[in-house]
Order: C-alpha cells, then sequence, then structure tokens
C-alpha cells in the first residue's frame, strides 16, 4: 500500500517522479492537481513513501526497510498530515492530529476518496470541514524537531484550498523560507483558490483523467467485475476512479 505499483494507470507520471528523483531534482514544495479520482492523493503518498525509504528501487519503495514497514502502518515519525476537519466544540478538536486515527483508518481502506467519504468518517454531518489556524502552529512546531530518520520531513496537505487565511499565510512564510531537508506535498481539488502567493512557491503536478479501459481493467483485476460490466461502469465514471 501507498507505493506507485498501487496507483491506478498514471504509468508517464509516475515515470516523470522516478526520474526527478533519480536526478536528484527534488521540489522543496509540490502541488498535486487534476480531476477528482485521478490519483492525486495515492501519487503524493507513494512519492513521499519513495523519499523515505532506505533502499529505493529504480522503480518503487523497497516495502520492507523500517522506513518503509511505518509507512504501512502510517506512523512515520517524519511524514505529517494535514487535512480539513470539523471542529467539535465538546472535545475542542481543531487540530488534525485529534483525527489521525480515522485518517488512518480511511487511507488503510484505500486512498481514492473524496471530500465527502471524509466527512461521513468523521461524523461531521452538516459541518464544513477547514484546516484551523491552529494547525499552523502544529505544522511549524514538527518542523522545528530534528528528522528521527535522519532523512525528509514531508508534510503532505490534502486540500489546501480549505486553509484558514492565518494558516494559509503562515504556510506561505514556511513555503518562502523552507526548513532544510523539508518537502511540502499539497494535493488541490481547486488550486484556483490557493493564494497567489502560493502557488507561485510550489512546482505543479497535474494528472489527468483516467482512461476507460484502465478503469475497466482495474475493476476485473481487483474487484472482479465481469467485463461487459467493467465497461460500462468505466463508461459512466468519467474518468475518476472514486
Amino acid at each position: 500500500m501507498f507505493s506507485f505499483s498501487d496507483i491506478i494507470g498514471q504509468e508517464e507520471a509516475k515515470q516523470r517522479l522516478l526520474q526527478e528523483v533519480s536526478e536528484g531534482r527534488i521540489a522543496h514544495a509540490m502541488l498535486f492537481t487534476g480531476p477528482e479520482g485521478s490519483g492525486k492523493l495515492p501519487m503524493a503518498l507513494a512519492y513521499a513513501r519513495y523519499l523515505c525509504c532506505e533502499h529505493p528501487t529504480p522503480t518503487d519503495a523497497c516495502g520492507c526497510c523500517p522506513s518503509c514497514v511505518k509507512w504501512e502502518k502510517l506512523i512515520h515519525p517524519d511524514v505529517h498530515f494535514v487535512f480539513p476537519i470539523v471542529a467539535k466544540k465538546a472535545q475542542k478538536k481543531e487540530v488534525c492530529d485529534d483525527y489521525l486515527p480515522a485518517w488512518r483508518r480511511l487511507l488503510s481502506a484505500g486512498s481514492y476518496f473524496s471530500l465527502s467519504q471524509w466527512l461521513d468518517e468523521m461524523d461531521a454531518e452538516n459541518s464544513q470541514a477547514i484546516i484551523y489556524a491552529k494547525e499552523s502552529d502544529e505544522i511549524l512546531r514538527k518542523l522545528s524537531l530534528k528528522s528521527s530518520q535522519g532523512g525528509y520531513k514531508i508534510v503532505v496537505m490534502w486540500l489546501p484550498e480549505k486553509m484558514n487565511e492565518v494558516c494559509a499565510n503562515k504556510l506561505l512564510k514556511l513555503l518562502e523560507e523552507p526548513p532544510q531537508q523539508t518537502v511540502f506535498l499539497l494535493v488541490s481539488e481547486a488550486p484556483e483558490q490557493l493564494l497567489a502567493t502560493i502557488l507561485s512557491r510550489t512546482q505543479r503536478f497535474s494528472l489527468s483523467r483516467l482512461k476507460e479501459e484502465v478503469i475497466a481493467q482495474t475493476l476485473q483485476s481487483r474487484f472482479g467485475v465481469l467485463p461487459e460490466e467493467s465497461r460500462n461502469l468505466a463508461h459512466i465514471a468519467n474518468g475518476s476512479m472514486i
């Protein structure tokens, strides 16, 4: 799980990322964009895992080093997840760490999911999920710590367009003066809603819609769907695995 081999389609995109790493061209901030269900989050996760891997192969993370083992359980100490949450007054939950068990549960079930599925996982009811101002202080605190594994410190931010204005401005300062050996991976459904100054400080990595035949083949091989039904489903999926 969380490997390039788990990503559906997007072979050219995978090769592009692998080539950039092999050439030492690792951007300190990347913005993964593309239609819903194209695999932006799985791609960012696989890339993060590859950067953390102690014995990467030319095509993927090794899957067995201590770093990869921690990744399987989503407990790598140098990888920090940021995502929209719902503040619950009774529990005063306003930082992502409060929702990590739910986040790990959803990711472990499969990294192709929508915001509405995440809201259901949080029992958000009719509340709107955002990334609160307090989160920027958490990011600063975590990145001030020394890398426990001696490699990169990575922030994976899903749906950065949901950031509170205060949080967005503090993130901008971090992107302007990034800590050493730190990589920010932003995964956005609506990049046009981000601050222009944040956009200008990230390297954009765009994914396209999945091809119908790729979705049909995946439905057959991974989920046992019959060929004719898989082709019908792939047609109405409109390029989205979700």
